[in-house]
């Protein structure tokens, strides 16, 4: 082409920069997306705790910033090196500019022409064009809304992204996982000693203060006559004005202990003695305990909650109907349990207030796991409560129930409350609900010395599991159809109540007569069907007495065309709302309690048909057919408890899995086979198949329980570990010789039991350091005669004992160490501690030096 078609290809340069410029845009914010969503995996990886490497995530970034950097620079490349057809430009061109007329395209045809006459008709073409786009050039081909959507998928993915790392902070996790690593876990028996504030200037610019009880720096478990020292330290960088500590028994109003005010005007240290018969502290009983400290300019510094309990002697324990492995002490060490449970997220949550995360997200996480914790223990407390409720069935123990399902309502409080960062009314909560759960302990701890007899657990003799099992399914059919036709009745009351609430507000004066009928006639039909299912109703008494009183109301100010008629009508609706709810709550606690029944019962058909298999049982014919029966109907009615409300959500998902489809068949399958067994031979086969599959859905139920409960059953909760029996036996022959000491008498029942106690716990505690051992046998057997003996205890002989038990155990703990052939010694380098924290610990040996 010559000079004379520089429009044509002005304009083709043009709508081809545009193009490329708009493919780079796309291509670039496509590779932003990728990117952005290659981070995002990343940061999801850390928060489930996939990733915790530092050194992994270096690389990830490493090779995530160099591999875009890499893939835009060929994105560039690309974009550059190609280049659209003209003949498509041209066509482009002249789709958006209808004044070209084709001329583009004719133009770019003739230029490949090379006869005179092809030429000359392109000049005029040309000039026509040029002609043409002098006036107005010509419009853009391509519009600049191409790359939005990239644009808008970029955003969207980098503000996920942006989110995600604001609010779970990947990076601080990871750097958290790696300290962790380096950093040995601290013991948890007691904390490490308080060190003393420094006078260097690093510490001098910013306010501090730490409160700790460092003795026994751990929660106890002690008999009524015990004697427990405390050691409390506080330290500041301002001058103490007021150092005490602070308890609370079974929730009780908090009782204030002033300390002296201290020697040295920023450290204190105080060691005093609490004797527990003084505190008139009985067996469960609960004592919440704290140290405070207050500076001169008001800043307050609060120690970590401790918690006291009072145990009753272990052998006034083992005395209980059934002994270690009865039932009274099932529910005894369940509630322990539970209320230890409750004692750590109380202790947990003084924690957060009192040192809460630097960050929002890490806060609003601690308050979760938190509101987490309740939640399950309020679950837990109402599986106890329908665990005990079905297994001590018609035993006085209807008042230790009733604070369960107390406790168990503020423990869910407590969570909801904690979830949505109302703390003080939550803390409040937390602590109603151990006051709850300590008081139903002693309730029913009171139920059982009261009434020995009445939870005297029944031999084999005395069980019929055959005819109870078929009575009792009966009961717990009828009970959840009578609650389901109640529930119904219920709730179409209410609502035929509203509506007849609407008609009462704004009726013609004839109208309230024909409304009182209707009122009555509720009233009526709502006391026939209560007096016909008088078992439905139970617990629920107050409700339906407040709501047949208001109905009965709202009757009579409708025939007297009272102008209170609107009012008594709502009144009505709320009482007859509340007896709803109330009938509701009732009956989900009834009908898992029924459950844990069914429990009982799959658990006896196990045990009968173990008895059958291993032929130790000679049933009849009759009896394994209803054995089977009862068995498939007890099946039946767990999987309706699993899958139908309101006992559905109690459940995990193991129960429901055991009764699906296909398990549930496997199950009738085998009991079918059972029923079918003629010979002896197969009998003892088939029921030992039976046994199995039943027995695989009683740990399945077993797996649904919520998981505070669940931990309750597998450990001891009344008795300590063997490896911590030697450190509370020791504990408590030194209370025995401080009460000596000082002369302050108890009854010698109680001192015999006290030393007997403390015998048990050191022979438990050396048996599991050291096996048999003669020397520490020889030991035991001196203090174990010295209990014995009719004359006083003498005090120098018991502290030579206690010398000797402690070296033992140390030259004991020595010779395990030796045999350790990795054991390593780890130098610290002070010169790589902080300024500050160096200040501290010279200051906190130059005191000790001092002492």
């Amino acid at each position: 082409m010559n000079s004379q078609f520089t429009i044509v290809e002005t304009s083709l340069n043009r709508a081809e920069f545009r193009w490329k410029w708009l493919r780079f845009l796309q291509h670039s914010f496509l590779l932003g997306a990728i990117l952005s969503l290659l981070a995002l995996l990343f940061a999801l990886g850390v928060t489930a705790g996939w990733v915790s490497s530092k050194a992994f995530a270096i690389t990830f970034f490493a090779v995530l910033a160099v591999g875009g950097f890499v893939a835009w620079f060929i994105i560039i490349i690309a974009v550059v090196a190609r280049a659209p057809k003209r003949p498509w430009l041209a066509a482009a061109l002249e789709r958006v500019d209808p004044r070209l007329l084709d001329r583009l395209n004719t133009l770019l045809f003739l230029e490949k022409r090379r006869e005179p006459h092809a030429e000359s008709f392109a000049t005029q073409i040309a000039r026509q064009t040029q002609t043409v786009l002098a006036d107005k050039p010509a419009a853009s081909p391509f519009p600049g809304t191409r790359p939005l959507p990239y644009l808008f998928a970029f955003l969207l993915v980098l503000g996920a992204t942006s989110a995600v790392y604001h609010f779970y902070s990947p990076w601080q996790r990871i750097l958290a996982a790696q300290t962790a690593e380096l950093i040995p876990p601290a013991s948890p028996e007691k904390p490490l000693e308080l060190a003393l504030p420094a006078t260097n200037n690093v510490e001098q610019n910013a306010n501090w203060g730490e409160v700790r009880i460092t003795d026994p720096g751990a929660d106890l478990k002690v008999t009524k006559v015990d004697v427990v020292p405390l050691q409390i330290e506080a330290a500041a960088n301002q001058a103490l004005r007021k150092v005490g500590w602070f308890s609370t028994v079974n929730g009780a109003e908090e009782a204030p202990h002033d300390l002296p005010p201290p020697a040295e005007p920023r450290y204190a240290v105080y060691q005093p003695t609490l004797y527990l018969d003084e505190l008139r502290l009985s067996d469960w009983d609960v004592m919440t305990y704290y140290a405070k400290a207050n500076t001169e300019k008001e800043n307050s510094f609060a120690s970590e909650v401790y918690f006291l309990e009072v145990r009753p002697f272990r052998e006034d324990i083992l005395k209980l109907p059934g002994g270690e492995g009865g039932k009274a002490y099932q529910s005894l060490n369940e509630m322990s349990a539970l209320i230890n449970g409750q004692q750590h997220v109380i202790r947990q949550t003084h924690q957060h207030l009192q040192r809460p995360a630097s960050q929002e997200n890490l806060q609003a996480q601690d308050r979760k796991k938190l509101s987490a914790a309740e939640t399950d223990l309020g679950e837990s407390t109402d599986h106890l409560y329908a665990k005990m409720a079905a297994e001590m069935e018609n035993k006085p123990i209807g008042e230790a129930l009733d604070n369960l399902a107390l406790a168990a309502k503020s423990l869910n409080q407590a969570g909801s409350l904690l979830d949505q960062n109302v703390m003080d009314d939550a803390r409040n909560r937390e602590r109603k609900a151990l006051t709850e759960l300590i008081a139903a302990r002693k309730i029913f701890q009171k139920a059982l010395n009261e009434n020995p007899k009445s939870f005297e657990e029944p031999t084999d003799e005395e069980v019929s599991p055959v005819a109870e099992g078929s009575k009792k399914l009966n009961e717990i059919a009828e009970f959840r159809n009578e609650a389901k036709a109640a529930q119904q009745l219920v709730q179409k009351t209410l609502e035929q109540q509203r509506t007849l609430e609407q008609q009462a507000r704004r009726p013609a004066r004839n109208d309230l007569t024909k409304l009182s009928e209707q009122e009555r006639q509720l009233q009526k039909t709502l006391d026939e069907f209560e007096q016909q299912h008088p078992q439905v109703f139970k617990g629920t008494e107050a409700e339906s007495q407040a709501a047949h009183e208001a109905m009965e109301r709202a009757a009579e100010a409708l025939q007297n065309k009272s102008k209170d008629s609107t009012n008594a009508t709502q009144e009505a609706s709320r009482q007859l709302e509340k007896l709803s709810q109330s009938m509701t709550g009732h009956s989900a606690s009834q009908q898992l309690a029924d459950a844990y029944k069914l429990k009982q019962l799959l658990d006896q058909q196990v045990r009968t048909l173990d008895q059958i298999a291993q032929g130790t049982n000679a049933i009849s014919d009759p009896d394994l057919q209803t054995t089977a029966n009862q068995a498939r109907e007890t099946v039946n009615q767990l999987k309706r408890a699993a899958e139908q409300e309101p006992t559905r959500d109690a459940f995990g998902e193991p129960l429901r899995e055991a009764l699906s489809g296909t398990n549930k068949v496997e199950l009738d399958t085998r009991l079918n086979r059972l029923q079918q067994a003629q010979d002896e031979t197969s009998k003892r086969q088939r029921s030992g198949e039976a046994r199995d599959g039943l027995n695989n859905l009683s740990k399945a139920f077993a797996a649904s329980e919520p998981s505070a409960l669940q931990k309750a059953q597998q450990s001891d909760a009344l008795k300590p570990g063997e490896q911590e029996s030697f450190n509370v036996g020791m504990d408590e022959l030194q209370s025995l010789i401080k009460r000596l000491e000082n002369e302050r008498q108890v009854s010698p029942k109680d001192q015999g039991k006290q030393g007997q106690e403390a015998l048990f716990n050191l022979q438990t505690g050396l048996r599991s350091i050291n096996g048999s051992n003669e020397r520490g046998d020889q030991i035991l057997l001196h203090l174990q005669q010295m209990l014995k003996s009719d004359r006083p205890l003498d005090v120098a002989n018991l502290k030579k004992l206690m010398d000797e038990l402690q070296h033992f155990s140390v030259e004991t703990s020595d010779r395990l160490a030796k045999k350790d052939e990795n054991a390593e010694v780890t130098n610290i380098d002070p010169t790589r501690l902080p300024p500050a924290y160096r200040g501290r610990i010279q200051k906190y040996f130059e005191k000790l030096s001092e002492k």
